[in-house]
């Protein structure tokens, strides 16, 4: 019964504090009393708490108590009682990320920072009647407890929020005065972009959020609602949404594959999903040439997808760049064991419609692979660190002597190795290595000259730190390269070099 008297508590902790109290006093003291409840007591005054706030018009005070209530609530992950802007944005949820250090368009990302100035936007809009409107009738169907009716309201409030900020935005499109008006009252020209990605999710959240919903039902769980992992019935729903979603229409596969690659606790497991999706598909379609065509579109589109998660990696808070980079090795490696299965099974059961599925496998392999190889290339010289010097006019890149790599980077340049390798490996088998070895070469004759460099640096003026710490961390790179001749007499060459200024 500790839960009714707690509430009470909290209601008349406030007029207890000397009118010239400082308002850090009065939290402090409430904040103080909240650590002597009871689990049980803290959830119920969190419910009510955030229940008055839902469904009255809310005020200072209740969100002063909440601010003394997280950190406790945090541990305990009670069920959420959220304002009506809020349950609007929780379908966003999968795709936003907590920094945005990267510019240009992205599809399927959103800066969570982006939120409050688009939520401004629409509260100074003509279409704020029709959303308080909804706000109000949400707080009535909050107060009365009726599931059914929130979850409409929350869906018509999501309809006219799309709505409302397509329209704002188009207007604001036809004239580059009021565009750029709208990026001033928004905060940037990266907030304009991710106000209309976020239409396009709300827009698409009827298609997608009931797949989602279904994968998590039925997938075991982290304390913070992510999947832990993907068991055979959450795989059937999501080869269900896929060949679904692919069927209505591609675009929406993008964010479809987006939203669940971060609903996974960590990335690797995507590749385990795409694994079980292409067999499971292949063995489905054993007399249907149309759904054996869909494991080269899945490859296709999850490459996609992990490339445009790789070039927002800097603010991704769900994958790190060595993280991205070794996924593409085992989604590369992947892609190859795949594309085998596929020739296997045309040769065994194949007709003209599955000899174009694999060309159109092939093709979509050799693109990736190309592609990551050359990211691979870029990642692996991070231990080759350089600095601008300029002249007169120009400024150019010169090895950098006094710079010790740090581990991020020197992690970062062997996951390059590794995917490079990777890349190799299938260029190899299916014999498009050609674009590969002339990458290789380049790469060669990169380590090659750095190594010499370095060497003579060291005999010319002695022992240096910095310059054997980028020696040592240029040997474990050709370690996790293809290990041909020229790789290995590299790695020779490095060891001499580490060995004799030691």
């Amino acid at each position: 019964m500790s839960g009714q008297p707690g509430t009470k508590r909290v209601v008349v902790a406030a007029p207890e504090a000397s009118a010239d109290a400082a308002p850090e006093s009065t939290l402090s003291r409430l904040e103080t009393h909240f650590r002597t409840l009871d689990e049980g007591s803290l959830v119920r005054v969190a419910a009510a708490v955030e229940k008055a706030r839902a469904t009255e018009t809310g005020a200072a005070s209740d969100e002063q108590i909440l601010t003394c209530l997280r950190p406790m609530l945090r541990s305990l992950r009670p069920v959420r009682v959220p304002t009506f802007q809020r349950a609007l944005c929780v379908c966003l949820e999968p795709y936003l990320i907590d920094a945005d250090s990267v510019g240009g368009a992205r599809r399927a990302v959103v800066a969570r920072s982006s939120l409050a100035p688009w939520w401004r936007l629409l509260m100074g809009s003509p279409y704020r009647p029709r959303l308080a409107a909804a706000t109000a009738e949400y707080r009535n169907a909050v107060a009365s407890e009726r599931q059914d009716e929130i979850d409409a309201v929350v869906q018509f409030g999501r309809s006219i929020a799309a709505e409302a900020t397509t329209t704002l935005l188009a207007e604001a499109a036809q004239s580059a005065v009021r565009k750029r008006e709208l990026e001033v009252l928004l905060g940037s020209a990266r907030a304009f972009e991710d106000a209309a990605e976020i239409a396009r999710i709300l827009g698409l959240d009827p298609l997608l959020t009931p797949w989602f919903d279904q994968i998590r039902a039925v997938c075991p769980r982290t304390a913070d609602g992510r999947v832990h992992d993907f068991n055979p019935q959450g795989t059937v729903i999501a080869k269900n949404g896929y060949m679904h979603l692919h069927a209505a229409d591609r675009e929406v596969v993008d964010y479809y594959f987006h939203g669940l690659l971060r609903l996974l606790t960590q990335p690797w497991q995507s590749l385990r999903l795409v694994r079980l999706l292409s067999a499971d598909l292949l063995r489905a379609g054993g007399d249907n040439a149309g759904l054996q065509m869909i494991p080269a579109k899945l490859f296709g589109d999850l490459t996609r997808t992990l490339a445009e998660i790789g070039r927002t990696a800097a603010g991704d808070r769900g994958m790190t760049r060595r993280v991205w980079l070794m996924t593409c090795a085992r989604l590369i490696s992947d892609a190859g064991a795949m594309v085998q299965g596929m020739a296997e099974e045309v040769r065994e059961f194949g007709n003209a419609g599955w000899e174009t599925m694999m060309v159109e496998a092939r093709q979509k392999v050799t693109q990736a692979a190309d592609q990551f190889a050359s990211v691979a290339v870029r990642d692996a010289a991070l231990v080759l660190p350089q600095r601008e010097v300029r002249e007169k006019l120009e400024v150019r890149l010169v090895p950098d002597m006094a710079h010790s790599p740090t581990d991020d980077e020197v992690s970062v340049a062997q996951a390059a190795a590794t995917l490079f390798t990777a890349c190799r490996k299938v260029a190899e088998k299916e014999g498009f290595d050609r674009s590969i070895r002339a990458k290789e070469a380049d790469l060669e004759a990169t380590f090659q000259t750095a190594i010499t460099f370095r060497f003579e640096y060291l005999r010319a003026r002695g022992k240096n730190k910095a310059v054997s710490a980028q020696l040592q961390a240029l040997e474990k790179v050709l370690r996790s390269m293809p290990k041909t001749e020229p790789m290995l007499d590299l790695i020779l060459k490095a060891e001499r070099a580490i060995e004799r200024f030691r």
